[in-house]
């Protein structure tokens, strides 16, 4: 949607008829905008509201400035304003369930894409935004309809085949969800998020190897995955490869301190290793953070 990120020209004679001052302002902002100096472009449009709070351009522009510097919580009441001025602009819907799709407003997420979709029958990207927040709400099946509709519209997006893939997975259809996943990837084999979902897949259904293949493979292209690192520890940790999961665990509780699930994983692979205190020590933790009490492990450690 690379019209997203350009207002139309249609914009500066909507402003004719408000303040000198406030379509000025506008305009210093939308040049900032356009060439991504988000701070300027922010200063000038919220100067601009100032000078006239009717000027609804201003409001869809500040919109998309927070939209653009990921604050999507901040974005969504001037995509709000937006819509109940009606100005005329064709993805504000999209933007808006976007947003709402990153605060986990799935419902009004999608009730967003619905009237995108409605607006836009031939996007490809709106039925895969929509796709995704009906997964989000547990409707696997609306889910990969507009996963299809989407594919059929554009088969080159290895997101669409992915989306559709993890659907699939969620229905426990294991053998389609496998063949969407390797589409996305021949579609795109630096895809680091096809390799993550794969392998978790394989993770899930206990190809260890297999999925540690793709785990490493997602890490490589995109180091910072935060999630792929956890899940690569459970495969170390079932292929006793127990030295490289405590790196892994250790990566994760830098981001995620105090997580109770990767802190019993730990306790786990720290046990092996003859790291005894460590794993009774990761194991209290545990359970202090929520992780269920597992009573062979406190004997253990009790009698320790």
């Amino acid at each position: 949607m690379k019209n997203i990120i350009f207002l139309y020209a249609s914009l500066l004679f909507y402003l004719s008829a408000h303040s000198q001052s406030s379509g000025q302002l506008y305009n210093e902002s939308l040049k900032s905008y356009n060439v991504k100096d988000f701070y300027h472009a922010l200063t000038s449009v919220e100067k601009s509201i100032l000078a006239d709070s009717g000027n609804g351009n201003a409001y869809y522009l500040r919109g998309l400035i927070y939209f653009s510097t990921y604050r999507y919580k901040q974005a969504i009441p001037d995509f709000d304003k937006t819509i109940e001025l009606n100005l005329p602009f064709d993805h504000v819907h999209y933007l808006r369930g976007v947003s709402k799709d990153h605060v986990q407003d799935f419902k009004g997420a999608l009730a967003d894409f619905e009237i995108q979709v409605k607006l836009s029958p031939r996007e490809a990207e709106n039925y895969y935004s929509r796709g995704n927040a009906r997964r989000e709400l547990n409707d696997c099946r609306g889910a990969i309809a507009d996963f299809d509709t989407a594919i059929t519209l554009n088969p080159n997006a290895p997101t669409y085949w992915t989306g559709r893939g993890i659907a699939k997975f969620t229905l426990k259809q294991f053998p389609e969800a496998a063949k969407d996943m390797d589409k996305a990837i021949a579609l795109d084999s630096g895809f680091a998020e096809g390799y993550a979902n794969r392998g978790l897949a394989k993770l899930l259904t206990k190809d260890y190897v297999g999925a540690l293949q793709d785990l490493d493979k997602c890490i490589t292209l995109d180091s910072s995955n935060v999630q792929t690192h956890y899940n690569r520890a459970q495969a170390e940790y079932w292929l006793k490869d127990y030295q490289d999961a405590l790196v892994d665990c250790n990566f994760v509780l830098i981001s995620r301190p105090g997580n109770p699930q990767v802190l019993s994983l730990r306790s786990s692979v720290q046990l092996p290793l003859g790291n005894k205190k460590e794993a009774c020590h990761d194991y209290w933790q545990s359970v202090l953070f929520g992780a269920k009490h597992l009573p062979a492990v406190e004997n253990y450690c009790r009698l320790k």
